[in-house]
């Protein structure tokens, strides 16, 4: 198979007029236009679960999406063809599906070295009242491989406020002066394969961090994609982790609380020090 080149990614960019500067060549990347506004996720995954099933999510902030195709074989899939399933929209205020009304294709270009590469749009997806929703001009570029496993959705009950919320906390030093954050959350992102997302915010700062939803107490290393990922932000100049390690503390499943260190430098040289965590999620 030949190899994706420099020109592979600047055909995409001619068709995508927001194709940004700052990604460089090498870096996984997933974007699309959300009803003509741009989605440029810092999260992204390409998940294959035993049946051949392949998963493709992101989310940037309280946004994600999410589709998925019948096999990881380069060609095209249509949702008329039931190659494709599962595409969705969500955020803290709207959630959008594929229904029998949706439009659309995914087009896999290339796996190659484990990661995988192509282009996507979708059409009418829709909501609880029939609002509808496009995913226009998407694509995707060298998103590593991950293996998944089915797991059951467990049943919710009625919704109970998590002890280890009301004392979160996050600190760290950026390039040595102390961050201090004002508002804290921890998610799960991802219905299958789920990860933690922890977001920590001031005024003009943002520091996040994402893991595997099952993690264990250890040390894990960090960079900008993947299971294990960072980023950091100042004056909504956003970068991801070069390098950087993550040590978790504890983790205990059944109370869903969390605790933790990390440090790392992003890619525009930022260096985020001495960072501790305490969550509930």
């Amino acid at each position: 198979m030949i190899r994706i080149t420099t020109l592979f990614l600047a055909v995409f960019c001619l068709f995508i007029t927001s194709c940004s500067t700052d990604i460089e060549i090498n870096d996984p990347a997933l974007q699309t236009l959300i009803d003509g506004e741009e989605f440029r996720s810092t999260f992204k995954k390409a998940v294959i679960y035993d049946d051949g099933t392949l998963v493709i999510s992101g989310s940037e902030g309280e946004k994600s999406i999410s589709f998925s195709t019948t096999s990881t074989k380069v060609g095209t899939y249509k949702i008329n063809q039931n190659t494709i399933s599962k595409v969705s929209f969500q955020s803290t205020s709207k959630k959008f599906f594929s229904e029998d009304e949706t439009e659309g294709q995914v087009i896999i270009n290339e796996i190659y070295n484990n990661e995988i590469s192509g282009s996507f749009h979708f059409e009418n997806l829709k909501d609880d009242n029939g609002n509808t929703m496009d995913f226009k001009q998407g694509w995707f570029y060298r998103l590593p491989l991950e293996n998944g496993t089915i797991q059951e959705e467990e049943e919710t009950t009625s919704e109970e406020i998590n002890p280890c919320l009301l004392n979160a906390s996050l600190t760290a030093l950026i390039n040595g002066t102390e961050m201090i954050t004002d508002n804290h959350s921890a998610r799960l992102i991802g219905v299958e394969n789920a990860s933690i997302l922890i977001k920590a915010t001031n005024e003009t700062e943002e520091a996040t961090i994402v893991f595997p939803s099952d993690v264990a107490p250890g040390t894990y290393p960090l960079s900008g994609s993947g299971n294990y990922s960072a980023t950091y932000a100042a004056l909504n100049d956003k970068s991801s982790a070069l390098s950087g390690t993550l040590i978790i503390n504890e983790h205990n499943t059944d109370t869903k609380c969390i605790s933790g260190s990390f440090e790392f430098e992003t890619r525009s040289g930022i260096i985020v020090s001495e960072g501790f965590f305490d969550f509930g999620y």
